[in-house]
């Protein structure tokens, strides 16, 4: 008899119902443990994970809040219509201190290196902008004259291959997959997808990666250990068509999708097999997100979605040992 469906460990409403777009976890020095959702009216709502209840209201523009990282001493945001702001936490709140703002009207997220200090900013005619934190550009991505028509940037993935080789996976609207050599600024490899790319994310162990699009499948890609090359490997259906997020679990056993039927569908790695699909969102979800520690409350690295609903659901799933 096939399991039922898990309920989640805690459902949090969003301030005033709001849509969320974007999460991420934050663990601060001191104990401090919060999940952040960046909402559709412009705030970044912090709540404790202690209580589950908002802590902090950050007002940041009016624009949605597409995406968000913490680092241990500043907050990034990324606004649709392509607004980047930099916030420095002080003792008193966040303050801004930088804005990147590129006229770039997508969806695609962008990506940083934390340790490094920079930032992969998407912008139009295919090209990726580097700043670093202090909002100072650092270069730029652009393919060659003699490339295929890429195409606006759609959703990027950071890469820290062995060997100090960092690269960064980007989706194209015209349905390519590229990965770049970031330590020479070149593409060494190209795949054409069979849908335009929403989401990409990889795992370096498995040395396999996966593909949201508005269709009905999953593409699962690899990347080869001797030239890097892009093959496409096989597709993974689903029941309704439409995926904003794939995020894989940094474990490696499990990754998960978040559909535009408001479900999250999660797969074993190793099986590509379906393991559950959870049912407790009511519209699309926008973003899932794993904390990379373990929260204390639960005792466990816990998975965040986010929808249109202003829902955020909480799970606790398939985390027991091998």
């Amino acid at each position: 008899m096939a399991l039922l469906p898990p309920d989640p460990v805690f459902t949090i409403r969003n301030v005033d119902n709001s849509p969320v777009y974007s999460l991420a976890f934050s663990f601060l020095p001191g104990g401090l443990e919060r999940l952040l959702a960046g909402s559709k009216n412009g705030y970044v709502y912090a709540y404790n994970l202690q209580t589950n209840r908002v802590q902090q209201k950050i007002k940041v523009g009016q624009a949605p809040i597409l995406h968000l990282i913490h680092t241990d001493n500043q907050l990034i945001t990324q606004e649709k219509g392509g607004k980047f702001k930099i916030f420095n936490l002080t003792n008193s709140g966040y303050k801004e201190e930088q804005i990147i703002d590129i006229d770039y009207p997508g969806f695609c997220r962008f990506v940083a290196n934390t340790e490094l200090e920079t930032l992969y900013v998407p912008d139009g005619d295919a090209r990726i902008q580097i700043y670093n934190f202090s909002g100072e550009k650092l270069g730029i991505l652009k393919p060659e004259d003699d490339s295929p028509k890429l195409g606006d940037p759609m959703c990027m993935k950071l890469i820290e291959f062995p060997n100090e080789k960092p690269c960064l996976l980007v989706g194209y609207e015209a349905c390519w997959l590229l990965l770049w050599d970031l330590n020479t600024s070149q593409c060494i490899s190209k795949m054409q997808t069979k849908e335009c790319p929403m989401s990409v994310d990889f795992h370096i162990e498995q040395q396999r990666g996966i593909i949201g699009n508005a269709s009905d499948v999953i593409q699962i890609f690899s990347i080869s250990k001797k030239d890097f090359s892009l093959t496409h490997k096989m597709d993974v259906g689903i029941k309704n068509p439409g995926i904003n997020k794939v995020s894989t679990r940094s474990d490696g056993r499990v990754f998960a999708s978040g559909g535009w039927d408001g479900h999250i569908r999660i797969f074993s790695w190793f099986s590509l097999r379906q393991l559950v699909v959870l049912t407790e969102h009511r519209q699309a979800v926008q973003d899932v997100v794993y904390s990379d520690q373990k929260v204390s409350y639960w005792n466990a690295n816990i998975m965040a979605a986010g929808g249109l609903d202003g829902a955020i659901t909480l799970w606790d799933l398939y985390n027991t040992k091998k």
